[in-house]
């Protein structure tokens, strides 16, 4: 599968990795993710070099990852330490050596480092009005679409009186000014506002960039797949895409809030839920649609200026792929 390369990638919730074997599909690959017994992650493709069994079928072990099959011992850094057929002191081969994925935990996700291994990484991708102060909770989906897709849904400002017209695009307000944005090769920032045809001129650019001065933007996206709704000063919605293959992606989608009163802070939270779920769900049927399946491979699509924001996305995107498979050859 594609994807930008030497990037953090989110692909799990910490909750969702402890001390047993745990097998996803990430990239279209199988990978297994486990702790270890300082409660660090641990990930591997999930494949034993040996005859190729899922290691996450097996256990763990006093602190080494136990293939289901013949018994291979691995410790935390992939390397075999022991194979049973072999004997304690029987000879490891030079092979005998898993694939291992240097990863962090911050800010509730396992992140991995998918690219060329390096003395010194960079920091994660996260937005820093979320780090401190708030509180969330997460729902987990996954669509049948290519993560190209399910991102630059999340980037179409002008689908919402039409998709969400009973929701969050009730009122009819069709005409979209701008989007006024700003892009680099961290991310995407966007200040819109959409209003109903009266037949007036929308604001031009630079009405909007003055506008738009000293404002949080109204929707943001650090690559490769971290997207922020600005709902108000104190609540936030917030997309990870999680590519699992080229028919499939993962959505976290977290509620932030800053409301104190553990009660109220619940029945908010489960509420925020239903209604981001419905949502969001409003534009599967039609996501689902969109031809080709990759918008990497949408040469024939015609975009018009609401398309900005994602215009940004596809040129940057394609930026950091070919920056990817020019470092491979």
């Amino acid at each position: 599968m594609r994807v930008p390369e030497n990037l953090w990638y989110p692909v799990l919730e910490s909750c969702e990795v402890g001390r047993k074997p745990m097998g996803v599909e990430r990239f279209g690959q199988r990978f297994v993710f486990w702790r270890d017994a300082d409660d660090l992650p641990r990930s591997h493709l999930d494949r034993c070099p040996h005859l190729g069994a899922s290691l996450s079928q097996g256990k763990i072990c006093k602190d080494r990852l136990v293939c289901p099959f013949h018994g291979f011992e691995y410790d935390v850094n992939g390397q075999c330490i022991h194979i049973p057929a072999n004997g304690r002191g029987g000879k490891i081969p030079k092979g005998m050596v898993l694939r291992s994925f240097h990863l962090r935990e911050q800010h509730g996700f396992i992140w991995l480092w998918w690219g060329e291994t390096r003395e010194a990484y960079p920091e994660v991708p996260f937005f820093v009005q979320l780090e401190t102060g708030w509180k969330h909770r997460t729902d987990i989906v996954e669509w049948p679409v290519h993560y190209t897709r399910a991102i630059e849904n999340q980037l179409d400002v002008a689908h919402l009186p039409f998709v969400h017209r009973t929701t969050i695009g009730a009122g009819g307000r069709s005409l979209v000014e701008g989007p006024y944005v700003e892009a680099d090769q961290q991310g995407i920032r966007v200040w819109v506002t959409n209003i109903r045809d009266d037949g007036s001129s929308p604001r031009s650019q630079k009405e909007l960039a003055n506008a738009a001065e000293g404002k949080e933007p109204g929707l943001s996206f650090l690559f490769p797949g971290l997207w922020l709704l600005n709902i108000s000063h104190r609540l936030k919605n917030l997309l990870a895409f999680v590519p699992i293959n080229e028919q499939k992606t993962r959505y976290y989608l977290r509620f932030y809030h800053q409301i104190r009163i553990p009660l109220i802070s619940k029945l908010f939270e489960v509420m925020m839920g239903i209604s981001n779920r419905f949502i969001l769900n409003q534009d599967k049927r039609v996501v689902l649609t969109q031809t080709p399946p990759n918008s990497c491979d949408a040469r024939q699509d015609r975009l018009i200026g609401a398309d900005n924001a994602i215009a940004h996305f596809r040129r940057l995107h394609t930026t950091l792929i070919e920056r990817s498979e020019s470092v491979d050859q």
